[in-house]
């Protein structure tokens, strides 16, 4: 579970490391052609299937009373949430940074569409939302070297 969960967290921040690559080669090389209603389509199909994706992940457990087992625990507590789960937090932390890279692809697409002269707006809205990304993943990140330490 804690190594899914590392795993998870390694992916989110490679990824972002790559998009803030490719953003500081379009400050660095601004001869780019966008093709705003493209990356709109796109960026609005990815922004819809992270929340309903961020929503999935972040439903609570329910209690179990399946059966004959259901007279035997009447008195039984309810189930943790989901999300105590680490690599299930990793996930729904992922996909809350994969999100937040959508609506900033989402932003820069709609400035872009209606002014493409502020083709530099993809860069800008990728830098900005790469911080929001890390620093939602650094809590994350905390629990699950303590974990590994302990186990240490």
């Amino acid at each position: 579970e804690i190594l899914g969960a590392l795993m998870s967290m390694m992916i989110v921040w490679m990824v972002t490391g790559v998009l803030t690559y490719l953003a500081c080669m379009r400050l660095v090389h601004p001869d780019y052609d966008i093709d705003a209603t493209v990356m709109l389509i796109t960026s609005a199909c990815a922004v819809l299937t992270n929340v309903l994706l961020s929503l999935i992940l972040h439903q609570t457990g329910h209690g179990h009373s399946h059966g004959a087992q259901a007279r035997e625990y009447v008195s039984a507590p309810p189930e943790k949430p989901a999300l105590s789960n680490a690599s299930l937090r990793a996930a729904f932390v992922h996909t809350i940074g994969d999100l937040f890279q959508s609506i900033s692809v989402l932003i820069s697409a709609l400035i872009i569409f209606f002014k493409p002269q502020y083709k530099i707006a993809d860069p800008i809205c990728t830098f900005v939302f790469s911080i929001f990304v890390l620093a939602s993943t650094i809590t994350i990140l905390r629990d699950i070297l303590t974990v590994l330490m302990e186990g240490r």
